[in-house]
C-alpha cells in the first residue's frame, strides 16, 4: 500500500500492474510539463473560430490607419507617397503577413503541433501533381476567358504579344511571391481545410466565402465611399469569394493538396480579371469581366465532373491523416466486399476517427508527451516489490 500511496501522491502519471506474484509501479514524472495555456486551448479545440478571431484583430486596425492616413485624417500621407506600391496593393500585403500568416501559423501550431506546421510547408512547396493539372492551373482560365468574352462581341486589340507575356509574368511572379502564396496557406490551408473535415468541397468554399468577403472589406474604404457603396463592396466581395473558393477547392483536391497550385490559381485569376491583366489588354471592350466569370463557372463544372467521387469529407480526412479506410464488410455469401476507388463516383469509407486530437485524455499506461516542448517524457522510474500489501 505504501508504494501505491507514493505513486498515488507524486506529481505525474501513474500506471499500476499486478501478476505472476509481483506488482509493477511505473512513475512518469513531469516535473517540466506545464498544461497548454488557455488560448492554445481554445485554437485547438475551434481552430476558425480563433483564426478568423485573430485575423479581424489584426487586419481591421491596422489597415484602418492606412485609411485615415489615405483621408487625411492623420499625417503619413508623404511617406505613403514615397513607397513603391499604392495603398491598395499596401493593405493587401499588410493583411497577408500581417493577419492572415501569423493567425494561420498559431492556429495551426496549437491544432497540430510541429508536425501540423511540417505538414502546411510542405503542402505550400508540393509540385508533382502532373502535368495536366499543372496546364489547368495556368492555362485554363485565362484562355476559357477570352473565348467567353469573344463569344460576348468583344474583339481582339492589336499588342506586342512578347510585351504581354513578359509583363504579365512579372507581376504574377510579384502577386505570387508577397502575396497570394501565404493568403491561400490561410485560406485553403486552414480555413478550407477544417471545413472539408465536415462538409463537401463546395459547402466548405462557399462558408469561407463569407470571412474572405470581409477581410478584403477595408480594401473599399480607400477610396471616396458612402454608405451604401460600402455596402455594396462588401457584396461584391462576397460574391466573388463565392465565385472562385470552390474552383480553389478544387483545384486543391486535384493537385494532391497542394497550396502552391492554389496561390498559382489565386495569382492567374488576378492577372486574368485585373484592370491591367491578360482580359483587359487583349480585349477591345468592357465585357471582359464577364467574360471572367463565365469562365470560372464552366471551369468549375468541368473540374467538379472530373473530380466527382472525390469531393466529400471522407477524402479530406484520408488527405489530413486523421482517418483510415474502414475494413471491407463481408458480403452476405461471407467473402469481403470489392473495396472503392476514387472512380467509382463513391467516397471511400473512412472509420469514425475523433476530429480534434490535439490534447487527448493522460493515459495511464503507454508514452507520454510533454505538451509544451512537443517531445516524449521519459519514464524516469520503475519500483518493483513483492506480492505483499
Amino acid at each position: 500500500m505504501a508504494a501505491r500511496q507514493l505513486c498515488q501522491a507524486c506529481v505525474g502519471q501513474c500506471a499500476w500492474a499486478s501478476g505472476f506474484g509481483r506488482a509493477t509501479v511505473i512513475l512518469m514524472f513531469q516535473p517540466n510539463a506545464a498544461p497548454p495555456s488557455r488560448v492554445r486551448a481554445f485554437a485547438a479545440r475551434h481552430p476558425i473560430a480563433a483564426f478568423l478571431t485573430l485575423v479581424f484583430l489584426i487586419a481591421y486596425p491596422v489597415i484602418g490607419v492606412l485609411v485615415l492616413i489615405v483621408h487625411g485624417v492623420i499625417p503619413g500621407d508623404a511617406l505613403l507617397q514615397r513607397l513603391p506600391f499604392g495603398p491598395d496593393e499596401l493593405s493587401g500585403l499588410t493583411l497577408t503577413v500581417g493577419a492572415l500568416l501569423p493567425s494561420a501559423l498559431f492556429v495551426t501550431w496549437a491544432a497540430e503541433g510541429r508536425p501540423g506546421l511540417v505538414r502546411l510547408g510542405r503542402r505550400m512547396i508540393r509540385w508533382r501533381f502532373g502535368v495536366g493539372w499543372w496546364l489547368i492551373v495556368l492555362v485554363a482560365l485565362p484562355v476559357l476567358a477570352i473565348i467567353s468574352t469573344l463569344l460576348l462581341g468583344d474583339t481582339l486589340e492589336s499588342i506586342d504579344p512578347a510585351e504581354l507575356l513578359l509583363d504579365q509574368l512579372r507581376l504574377l511572379l510579384i502577386n505570387f511571391v508577397l502575396v497570394n502564396l501565404w493568403e491561400e496557406a490561410a485560406w485553403a490551408g486552414v480555413v478550407q481545410t477544417h471545413l472539408e473535415r465536415r462538409h463537401s468541397v463546395f459547402t466548405a468554399a462557399l462558408l469561407t466565402a463569407v470571412p474572405f468577403g470581409f477581410a478584403h472589406w477595408p480594401l473599399a474604404f480607400l477610396g471616396e465611399v458612402t454608405v451604401a457603396s460600402a455596402l455594396a463592396s462588401l457584396g461584391l466581395f462576397v460574391v466573388l469569394g463565392a465565385l472562385v473558393r470552390p474552383l480553389f477547392g478544387l483545384i486543391l483536391r486535384g493537385s494532391r493538396d497542394s497550396l502552391l497550385a492554389v496561390g498559382l490559381m489565386h495569382s492567374i485569376f488576378n492577372r486574368t480579371n485585373n484592370q491591367d491583366g491578360i482580359s483587359a489588354r487583349l480585349l477591345a471592350g468592357e465585357g471582359y469581366q464577364l467574360g471572367v466569370v463565365a469562365a470560372l463557372v464552366v471551369l468549375t463544372i468541368v473540374l467538379a465532373v472530373v473530380l466527382r467521387g472525390r469531393l466529400g469529407p471522407a477524402t479530406r480526412r484520408l488527405l489530413d491523416g486523421i482517418a483510415t479506410p474502414a475494413p471491407d464488410a463481408p458480403s452476405a455469401a461471407g467473402a469481403p466486399t470489392k473495396p472503392q476507388s476514387a472512380s467509382s463516383g463513391q467516397e471511400p469509407a473512412v472509420s469514425a476517427t475523433p476530429l480534434s486530437t490535439a490534447y487527448p485524455r493522460p493515459r495511464t499506461v503507454g508514452p507520454e508527451r510533454d505538451l509544451a516542448a512537443d517531445r516524449p517524457v521519459a519514464r524516469t522510474n520503475q519500483l518493483s516489490r513483492g506480492t505483499g500489501s
